[in-house]
């Protein structure tokens, strides 16, 4: 795709002039080392991988975006940038991990399996937040404006990370298993908010023709005073027309003696905060004998130390992990002859899903799903599937139930057709 470097289209193509185009190279380098030993401790069967990986990350976040490069006092409150041409402009950022892991696993008797695994892990922050380029929205009010700005050098969320978990294999395709596991989280993502000019753009409502009109009138209400800019400073302003009561309308001109603008900028940045999450996992899966069926049930619990409390005060926010609830899924299955049929329970628990100071919840949900297929010849398959037969629906809320934020009726979806492999 062909376009240009100030945001106009290639000539002789089809497409648009634009104002933004965000732009996000990561060169990463990771060599690791890893052993594997095999061995036995007390006559029992035993395995052990570990190794390190060296992780870093450089980021070069560019960003095409519109430059403003002066103001309009528009209206009582009211004022209007305007633009020059857009400009690319670049940020970058750079991180290094160590990020060690350790699994071993024996077996203290036949067909019985202890695991332990120790491990550090990352995940990189999301592009919108990485994205560089300062934004800054078209109309700022006579106290101040508002933009965003990302952040390159936002470091990945880092976890250490413990698993352990017992298995016994009691016949074919068939077992037991209970897994606990443990992290520790940093680098929690927040936003931040940052007070200071943007772009040496000027505040034409707070300046020497501000403060003058203010002494000569001895009122400071924005009508009056824009009148008086507009009749004693012609050469920095424009008149539009004249208001019922008499009063002159039009555009004031920043100008470079005039005070600073203020913009209230959102960043996002690595808050100092520390989350610990751990749960339970466990699992069954059972074969009856050679008839073809089965089923598998898996129950997780989820706890975190991070909760949000709905009874503190509103005017407060909160730092609380989200998408954290309990889960369970069962599934009977028939497989044999070249015959496959599956029907599935997947349910989850209510969840908090974010907001600092007002919280949004998930509540439980569960669906049943199914699947056949048949074996019509070799590579040949003929299948139907059935999403969420019951038709089951969605709905959050706010702090209280009755406080509902979104509501999605469930439909049943249905899908069939013919698989060919070779």
């Amino acid at each position: 795709m062909q376009r240009a470097a100030d945001g106009v289209a290639a000539p002789g193509t089809c497409l648009a002039n634009y104002t933004n185009d965000r732009r996000i190279r990561e060169q990463t380098i990771s060599p690791y080392i890893q052993f594997n030993g095999k061995f036995s401790v007390f006559d029992m069967p035993a395995h052990i991988i570990g190794g390190v990986r060296y992780d870093e990350t450089q980021v070069n976040s560019s960003a095409l975006v519109p430059i403003p490069n002066g103001t309009r006092w528009t209206g009582a409150n009211e004022f209007a940038l305007t633009y020059g041409a857009n400009s690319f402009t670049s940020l970058k950022g750079k991180y290094h991990n160590w990020l060690p892991a350790v699994d071993f696993d024996i077996e203290p008797m036949r067909n019985v399996k202890l695991r332990a695994s120790y491990s550090h892990t990352i995940t990189r922050a999301d592009y919108g937040s990485l994205q560089g380029g300062l934004n800054i929205d078209s109309n700022p009010r006579i106290g101040g404006g508002t933009g965003s700005q990302g952040n390159p050098n936002l470091l990945p969320f880092k976890s250490k990370n413990i698993d352990l978990s017992a298995e016994w294999y009691y016949g074919p395709e068939s077992y037991i298993s209970v897994g606990y596991f443990n992290k520790d989280v940093k680098n929690f993502i927040g936003t931040n908010q940052i007070n200071t000019p943007a772009f040496d753009l000027r505040n034409p409502g707070s300046g020497p023709r501000y403060r003058q009109a203010v002494a000569a009138l001895g009122t400071t209400d924005n009508l009056r005073v824009r009148d008086y800019i507009l009749r004693n400073f012609p050469a920095s302003s424009q008149v539009t027309g004249t208001s019922d009561s008499g009063l002159l309308n039009g555009n004031i001109f920043g100008l470079p003696e005039d005070d600073l603008f203020n913009f209230q900028l959102s960043q996002p940045f690595n808050s100092d905060q520390t989350a610990n999450i751990n749960g339970w996992e466990f699992a069954i899966q059972h074969r009856f004998w050679e008839t073809g069926l089965g089923v598998i049930l898996n129950y997780t619990i989820v706890n975190g130390d991070a909760k949000y409390d709905n009874t503190l005060d509103p005017n407060v926010g909160q730092f609380a992990l989200t998408g954290l609830s309990d889960s369970a899924n069962a599934v009977g299955y028939y497989d044999k002859n070249g015959i496959q049929a599956r029907v599935a329970y997947n349910w989850r628990g209510e969840f908090y899903a974010g907001g600092a100071f007002d919280p949004t919840y998930v509540e439980a949900y569960g669906q049943v799903d199914a699947s056949a297929s048949v074996q019509m010849t070799k590579g040949l398959a003929v299948f139907v599937e059935a999403i969420n037969l019951t038709g089951q629906g969605r709905r959050g809320h706010r702090r209280s139930d009755n406080f509902v934020t979104f509501a999605q009726p469930g439909y049943a979806r249905y899908s069939g057709g013919v698989r060919f492999t070779f």
